[in-house]
Formats: C-alpha cells, structure tokens, sequence
C-alpha cells in the first residue's frame, strides 16, 4: 500500500543525518551529492513507469512521495532500462541452485528492485538474499524510508535496523543494505566478508549507471575487485557508451545534459564502444564479456518476448519509435562472468562496433554533402515535402519548437519575395499534424495530402488535393491512418498525370495496416488492390514507417518499417501494379529479402524506419531514419540502390544475382556539425541532387537536437553550390496587399458611434493544443524562454496550496471579514469595451460564498496597502497563504525577475481577450480552466484599438458545446489547466480564459524578460506597452499632422505609402 502524495519529489535527508549538512561540504563529497541528485531524477522517472506499468503493489511509492507522469518516451525508455535488470536477475537465479546465491547492486540508489522480486515471485527467490549497497547518507535516508513503510517490511520479515554508524544499516533474511563508498574498496570487501557473504556463494554484481559516475580509474577497481570477490561471479553493468562516436548529435546532447548537471560521465569516454566494453572486463580478470545495446535486446524474442513489446502499446499510445531507438542504441547491458566456459548469447554485438564502410560498397569519394546553415534556420520535424514550383519547397505541419505546427516552412535558392498562399496548404483549412504524407501526382505539380496524426491515438482520415495552385478537401481515406507510405505511379497511356499508391500505417487503436489502397486523380476517390505474391510466398507482413518507392510508372520496392510486433522488418519486396482485364487493380509482389542477403554486403544497415527515399539517376537515395539492433553509422546514414538493376529484375520475373547496395554516408570529407536525419524531409532538386531539410529528435531527458539548414547531396564533380534556405517560416502571413485590406477602417462615424455591435463570426472546434512538458532544471526553462511559445508544465511542486486551498481554508486562512474588490458581471462573457461588470467591494467570506453559489465574480487581486502605485504580491498581500505556494526551483528566473503575483477567483465568467507586456506563468491551484491563446503575430486580425491591449472579439461566443470564433487569419492555441498545471504566457501572446468547472483559483507570476524597454513610470498591473510604441504614437500624431496642407486624397495618398513602408520594414 502506497503512502499518501506528499509535496515533496523525492527523498529528504533523515533526522540523523541534518545536522551534518550544517558543515561546508568537501569537494568529494559535493560531487557525490550532484550524482546522488540523479537517482533523484531516476527514481522519479521510474515511479511513472510502475504507476502505468506495474501491477499492484507499487514500491517506488515509498521514496517518491510526489508522482509525476513522464512522456511516453521517457517511460518506455525507463520500462526498457528495469526490465533489463530485472530479467538479468531472473536468469540468474533460474540457474541451479547447488549454492546460495547473492545479487549485489552497487550504487543501488532508492531502486526497490528486491522488493519487485520478491512481491512478484517468492519461490524464484527463495535462494536469493539481495544486498543494496551505496553511500552512507544514502543508505540512512533509505532505512528511513523502511522503517516507514510497513509494507516494505512485511515483504523482508524479520527486519533488523542497524544503527547508523554501523556499515551493515538493514539485515533480514533475504535482503542486507550496506552503506560505503564504492571507491573504500578495502572497507567493502571487509564487511561483504565478514557479515553479509558465506565462503561458497554465487554473486551477481548489477551496476545500472552508477560506475560510470565514479573516475575511470575507481570504477575500474571496483570491476577488478568484483571478478576476485567470488570463484562464481557474473556482473551485469548498465552504462551509456558511443555507438558511433561523441560526435553524434544524441551522443554529444547526452554529454552536454550531464556536464551541465554537474554529473559527467567518466567511463564512456576510455571505453567507447561496445568492444571496448567487453575488453575492460576480461582484461579485469573475468572470463567472458558480452556487451548488447539496448536497441538489440529489444528486438531479442528471449530476452523481451514480442507479446510483452506489444502489451505496452495498449498501456500508453507512442509513436516516438526514432528517438527510443536512439536512446537505447546509446545503452548497452553487459554480462561478464568468472565461470569457465560460459558462452554469450548469440547477437549483432559482434559486428555492431563494425561500420558499413568495412562491409558493403562505398562510394561516399562519388558524392558530396554540401550544408547552409545561414540564418534563419527552421525547426521542425516529421513534417511531409510539398513541392511549391520551380526552386521552391516547403515542410508542411509536423513539429514545431513545442507543437504541432499547421504553416509551412518555405525553402527557395533565393530570398525573392514568393506569393506562396496557392502552393502550400492554408492552415485555416487544414488543422496541424505529422507523420502524412504529400505526394506529387503530375508533372504540372498538382499534389495529394494524406492522412497523418495529432496524437498516436488520433489518426487523421481526410485528403486533399492540389490542382491548378488551389487546395481543395478530396475523398476521405476508408480508414483513418498515419505513418503509411506513398508513391505515385501511373496506369494508362496519359504519363503526364498519375494516381497515388499508398500502404500500410497506423490507426488511431494501434492496429498496423496491410492494405495497399490506389487513388486516382479521376473523381473515383480510393480503390482498393489485390495483392499477389510470386512463388506462393506469404504477403508482407504489415507495417508502419516503411520506405515505398516508384522505379518507373508501375514499378517499384518496398521494404523497411515496424511490424506489429514493434520491431523492424527486415525484408525487400519488389513490386509491379496492373489492371486485370476488368479493371480491376492487382500489386504482384516479389520476395527478393534471400537473394538480396545473399548478394548485399552490409544487408544489416538497409531494413530501415522513417527514411526517405529519392529517385535520381545515379538510383534511388535511401537517407536517415533508424536500423535494427544499433545505430546508423556515420557512413551508412545515405545509401544507394541500383534501380536500374531492379527494374530489371521486376520486369523480367528474375531474383537479385548482382548487388544493389552501396553505402554513400555523409561524405568522408565532411568536418561540419552533424546532421541528424531523423523526422526530416528529402527532395530530388534534379537529375542528380537531393536536398535534405529539417529532422531533428527529443534526445530523451537530455534535450532536444534540430537539424539546422539545408544539406545538399551531389555528386564530386558537379560545381554545385547550396543556396537553398529558408525565406518564410509562415505562409499564412498575408501579402501586404492582403494585410492592408484585412485591417478593417476606422470611420468618424464608427468612432463616433455610442453603442457598439460586436462581429458575427462562425464557429469553429479547430485549435492547436499546448505542449504539455516537464521542466527538470532551469536550463529547460529558459529554453522555453528562447522559443517564445507557451507551454503547460506539468507535474511540478507548487507547493501545498494544491490540497489546502479549499473554500473552507481560504476564507479561515484569508479572513472572512478581509475587505476585496471583485469584478460583478452582468453576463457570463466580461467585455472590456462595454464594461458591462462593475467593481464591487465586499467582505472575502461574502465573495467566496456567493462565487461557490454560482456568481458570475472574478477576484484580481490587488495590492493592499498602495492599489494605485504598487503592484499585486502575494506574499505581501496574503502573508498568510505564502508558505503554501511556491515556484519550482527550476522556474527561479521568474522569482528572481518577478513583477507582481496576484490571486485569482473566478467563477462562471469569462475574462476578455487581451495581451500582457511581461511574461507570466499561471499556476492553477483549485479547479480546471480553459484558455484560447493567439500569437502576437494575429493582433491585427483581433480587434485590438491601436493603444489598447484588449480584443473586443468574443472568442467563448459558444462555449456550451466548446466552439470558440472562426476568426480569419489566426491561429487559436488551447490550454486546459488542471489543478497543479503551470501555463507560460510569453509577452504579447492574446488570450482570453473561461473556467470548465465550478470555481478556479490561481496565482498569476508576472516577470520582467526584458533588460530594458520597458514603460517608464508606473506600471501596476504590468500590461503598458513599451516605451517605444508608446513614444512612436505619439511621433506618428506629429506625422499625421504634418500632411493637413494637402488635400484629403493626397495626404491619404501618400500616409498609405508610407504605411506600406513601415509594415515592409516590420516584415524584414
């Protein structure tokens, strides 16, 4: 039984151990501190696992006092990490069992590994005695924590707590916890020894990332030692290493992340690669050493069975499948042991620390990879290609800084102003998503989109079409999908305009597709193909991610992708599309995956997920994406296949008797930052040249890597030179033609009018949900202070506020009798042009019972003492709620830069559009709120009087039923608050708020981002503009002035040019 949530995230310092934290550390003891600090992290990362993974009873729980739910690739990163140690001991002790057997995990951190087992299966551990062993301080916050909890007891019984000067802190039949230093060897080996192992025993030594903290040469000891402490050893250590080298883009996010903590990694750097691993340990005195990747025991049927890999889908929806390959290609599980003649399993860790360049043909001294990274540079991934004309393309949607995204990104070889509203899709119309597909089906251009996602649970089911310059929403797909492939192909005798050819994907309930599906640009919409496999071969089996492509009109290759199973196919299917003679549409299908292994040197680096696929006429350029069992090797990230070849032998009915496959990597010469082709897009430029663009990967809890600028591949001899780059990171900023007849004019007679009537707009359900994240470290958030988009922080320590501001404690806390001004609304919609609410004064305890009631009143506080000179503070303002409410120590530039932090109480009204100067953060506390929030860049589409910051449009005009105003030319983004949810608010974003239940209560953080600029003066409630703006109104009544001598229509005349003017200077 789990104990009740506490405000607390992990582990605080025992009673005994308080008052050694009053002396000045050393500097060992600092260090060890930082890396005690990331089993801090771990365990809490750990504990999101067991609560969506494990069944009952729970055990992290007991040292994780806060839950807090990781993403999804997190968890499945994490899952894979305590599996492997788990099942490591399994094997262990399913061994025979002549002697006792001891498991002894060093650096054991607040890990309940024993207590798992010994819950899960008694009997298997009935042999078992499992000895924790880390630092002392540790160990005496752990014993602590046993003592607590009676539920860790009853598993061990017969508990005996040592006292904390002792090494041996916890004794009981079956599990001892031993406080020491890893590097006081002599001390270790002394009490394991003495009081803890029998002379004939046999050890498991697990070390899951804790050695590699420790200086080479101590963790180096520590290994030796291990191999000398019994005559039946075996050691499992769990460490990253560089699978292709430092320099690639995971491997050196993953270094930055733990020298910025404080916590660098030692042993990697002197024991790189897998094979390296191995030799540290038989040079050690083991007598064997294996070393897989992670990546490789996932897809190991043995060690993680393919029915447990896909139970986990139907647990929690994912589709991060390129960065969880990423993450375990850079972790390896090793297993040594003393015995004679142990064998190790069977695997590709022979070969994994071997590149392409020593297996298969290379020809990267034929080819260039030429970069542009001139600013500015996009960021975004898993976005689909659209071509926009002649030297123009641009990323659709995909995934932005911290979101979906629905413009476009557009890419040109000159920065020429481009009308680009008829190429690429309008995201008035076409709502965000990622993993679809755009696939040109004419020569003129036209183009098909299909499909793709918003979250792995909610596949996309429309299409649209391309012709003539102009978008239109074609034929839905018979079965919502993302993650499929498409190729055009071409039935008939009209080659200048074709059909679409799709297959496989994934559906919204996790079901992996095996249809192929035929869409032809003749209004039929979608037909379906019957399938045909030569020589009675079973049909390919389904799959998502896969790389499907065309060789001629009704030729082509598929082959790659993730299986049902959640591993990567390893098969090569040739393919050829006709009609039967009743019209009917028939795919003959050709196993060629025997022949190719035959023939194919470097086979093991062709099966791929989530690459592309270009044809140009040296062949068919296979670039990026992820492999089987390891990493993509430097150069191996682009391949070559003769297609010429292959067409060949689809049209003649023969298999592969020549190789294919040849390896180009990302050219021998290159010295420049690396690209990290995974979410990215390529495109065929011509005959010969293919542009890769974007891609990028969420590093694991490390950060995030962006692919910057353009790279151009081309062959050596061309005098090639990249100028491709990014012009327009939005299209749907208007032309300043378009701009200028959107700002709808003033007349004296609308200025002059008393009564004002608010625009009809249509409704709309469409919007882009906020990215929900955790921020672990202030580097984090002041990464999301540089991208300057809103996010929703979830999962952070606000403090007890959370639990104890209920109706009742407020009023006891605050007083009910404390005097406060509350907005009084006639409507439940506050406007702030009408103005039709009115401030009224009343007691706190009135207010609260009359809000609770169901009154349509609003609190903001105030300040005070000085409501008219100091702003709100709520420390200052509430001195008697302030210890309940904190910021996170990750968020301490808002504390340190903080402008103001008023409560807010609202009930059933909601609050007018409008924009904040500052920044601010939203800490919801009681209740659950809804905001719309609109980029700075919509302001001249909201209705926003020049000198005002509020809108006069009523975005909640429906929100009964959840629809919100179809306001043109916008960009509505979604935030939906629940209780302990921190909203960001970067300056100038609009935004206007509504509760979705009864009462809501906030605090509101207001903080100064800026170093100067601000308004001078006073400025209680953060909102005036800066003083630029407000300088250049008044300049601009001079300037207006200064053409009265004229006539009304040259004065008019000539302020619109110079309008057009400023807007073009705005613009650049």
């Amino acid at each position: 039984m789990c104990p009740p949530e506490q405000p607390a995230k992990a582990m605080a310092p025992s009673k005994s151990n308080q008052a050694a934290k009053s002396a000045v550390p050393t500097k060992e003891e600092k260090s060890a501190d930082l890396v005690m600090a990331t089993n801090n992290s771990s365990i809490v990362s750990k504990r999101s696992v067991e609560m969506l993974y494990y069944p009952e009873p729970h055990f992290f729980c007991h040292f994780v006092k806060k839950p807090q739910r990781r993403a999804p690739l997190i968890n499945r990163g994490y899952w894979l990490r305590m599996h492997a140690m788990e099942e490591s001991v399994r094997r262990f002790m399913r061994e025979s069992p002549d002697k006792p057997k001891f498991v002894l995990n060093l650096g054991c951190g607040f890990d309940p590994l024993p207590f798992i087992l010994l819950s899960a299966d008694r009997s298997l551990c009935s042999q078992t005695t499992f000895v924790d062993i880390d630092y002392e301080k540790l160990m005496l916050n752990k014993k602590a924590a046993l003592r607590e909890a009676g539920a860790l007891t009853q598993i061990l019984e017969d508990v005996e707590f040592g006292p904390d000067e002792s090494a041996v802190q916890i004794r009981s039949g079956q599990y001892v916890a031993v406080g020491c230093d890893l590097k006081n060897l002599d001390k270790l080996d002394r009490v394991l020894r003495a009081e803890v192992l029998p002379a004939e025993c046999a050890v498991l030594f697990l070390a899951e990332v804790s050695l590699t903290y420790m200086d080479v040469k101590s963790a180096n000891a520590v290994v030796s030692w291990a191999s000398r402490l019994s005559n039946d050893a075996q050691f499992c250590i769990l460490e990253q290493y560089f699978p292709d080298g430092p320099s690639h883009p995971f491997a050196a996010t993953m270094m930055e992340h733990f020298g910025k903590l404080g916590a660098p990694l030692h042993s990697i750097h002197e024991f790189p690669s897998l094979s390296d691993q191995e030799r540290r340990f038989t040079e050690a005195g083991w007598t064997h050493a294996h070393a897989r990747s992670l990546w490789d025991l996932w897809s190991d049927d043995e060690f993680v069975p393919a029915v447990l890999r896909t139970s986990l889908d139907s647990i929690e929806s994912f589709d991060e499948w390129e960065e969880f390959a990423l993450f375990a290609s850079h972790y390896f599980l090793l297993h040594a042991s003393t015995r004679p003649g142990t064998k190790g399993s069977k695997s590709a860790a022979a070969t994994a620390d071997v590149g392409p360049s020593r297996q298969a043909v290379t020809r990267s001294n034929e080819f260039r990879l030429i970069p542009n990274t001139s600013l500015p540079t996009g960021q975004r991934r898993f976005g689909a290609l659209v071509p926009g004309g002649e030297a123009v393309i641009g990323i659709h949607s995909g995934w932005g800084r911290q979101t979906r995204v629905a413009d476009t990104d557009v890419y040109k070889t000159s920065k020429d102003n481009i009308d680009s509203h008829a190429r690429f899709p309008s995201s008035n119309d076409i709502s965000a998503r990622l993993c679809h597909t755009i696939t040109a089906f004419s020569d003129d251009g036209d183009c098909l989109l299909v499909g793709g996602r918003t979250s792995p649970a909610s596949a996309l089911q429309d299409t649209w079409v391309r012709k003539n310059n102009v978008w239109q929403a074609g034929s839905s797909l018979p079965l919502a999908r993302f993650r499929h492939c498409a190729t055009r192909v071409t039935l008939g005798s009209d080659r200048s305009s074709g059909s679409v050819l799709i297959y496989g994907g994934k559906t919204s309930d996790g079901t992996t597709l095996d249809t192929w599906l035929l869409w032809n640009d003749n209004g039929e919409g979608w037909s379906s193909v019957t399938v045909r496999t030569m020589n009675d071969a079973p049909a390919p089996k389904a799959r998502f991610g896969a790389c499907l492509a065309s060789i001629d009109s009704t030729n082509g290759l598929l082959f790659g992708g993730i299986g049902p199973d959640g591993t990567i196919l390893e098969d090569f299917w040739t393919w050829k599309l006709y009609e039967e003679a009743d019209g009917s549409l028939c795919m003959e299908l050709t196993d060629q995956t025997g022949s190719l292994r035959n023939i194919a040197l470097g086979f093991d680096i062709l099966p791929r997920f989530g690459a592309t696929v270009s044809s140009t006429a040296q062949g068919l350029v296979v670039s990026g994406g992820i492999i089987p069992r390891r990493v993509v090797p430097f150069d191996g990230e682009i391949l070559l296949l003769d297609s010429a070849t292959l067409l060949d032998c689809i049209k003649n009915g023969l298999p592969l008797t020549t190789p294919i496959l040849s390896t180009i990597g990302l050219d021998a010469g290159f010295t420049g930052p690396r690209p990290l082709l995974v979410g990215h897009v390529s495109h065929a430029i011509s005959t010969d040249q293919v542009l890769l663009l974007g891609g990028g990967a969420v590093c694991f809890s490390f950060g995030t890597f962006w692919t910057r600028g353009t790279w151009m591949l081309c062959p050596v001899g061309e005098r090639a030179v990249n100028d491709w780059a990014l012009v327009c990171e939005n299209v749907e900023k208007p032309t300043k033609a378009k701009a200028a007849a959107q700002i709808p004019a003033k007349t004296k007679k609308q200025k002059a009018s008393k009564k004002y009537k608010p625009e009809k707009y249509k409704s709309t359900t469409k919007v882009t949900p906020i990215r929900r994240v955790t921020v672990e470290s202030a580097d984090e958030f002041q990464q999301i202070l540089e991208d300057a988009q809103p996010v929703i922080i979830e999962s952070a320590d606000i403090g007890p506020c959370t639990e104890l501001w209920t109706k009742e404690y407020l009023v006891n806390t605050v007083g009910s009798d404390r005097k406060v001004i509350v907005h009084a609304a006639e409507t439940e919609t506050m406007s702030f042009r009408t103005k039709n609410f009115k401030y009224e004064s009343k007691t706190f305890g009135t207010f609260m019972d009359e809000v609770h009631a169901g009154g349509r009143q609003y609190l903001r506080s105030i300040s005070e003492k000085q409501p008219a000179k100091l702003p709100a503070n709520l420390a200052a303002d509430f001195p008697s709620l302030s210890s309940d409410f904190r910021l996170p120590e990750a968020l301490k530039t808002v504390v340190e830069n903080a402008h103001s932090s008023p409560l807010r109480i609202s009930g059933p009204v909601t609050l007018w559009l409008h924009y904040d100067v500052m920044a601010n953060v939203l800490c919801q506390i009681q209740g659950e709120k809804r905001l719309i929030l609109y980029p700075p860049s919509d302001v001249p589409h909201l209705d926003v009087p020049a000198g005002a910051s509020s809108s006069n449009i009523n975005v909640f005009q429906n929100r009964a039923d959840g629809a919100i105003a179809l306001i043109p030319h916008t960009s509505p983004h979604e935030a939906r608050l629940k209780r302990g949810d921190i909203l960001f608010i970067p300056p100038l974003w609009l935004h206007t708020a509504a509760p979705t239940g009864k009462v809501s209560v906030a605090v509101n953080v207001f903080f100064r981002n800026l170093s100067q600029g601000y308004a001078l003066g006073r400025d209680v409630y953060g909102n005036r503009d800066v003083q630029a703006y407000e300088k250049g109104r008044k300049d601009l009544e001079k300037l207006v002035k200064s053409f009265s001598g004229l006539p009304p229509d040259m004065a008019r005349f000539y302020l619109l040019r110079l309008a057009d003017e400023l807007q073009e200077t705005a613009e650049q």
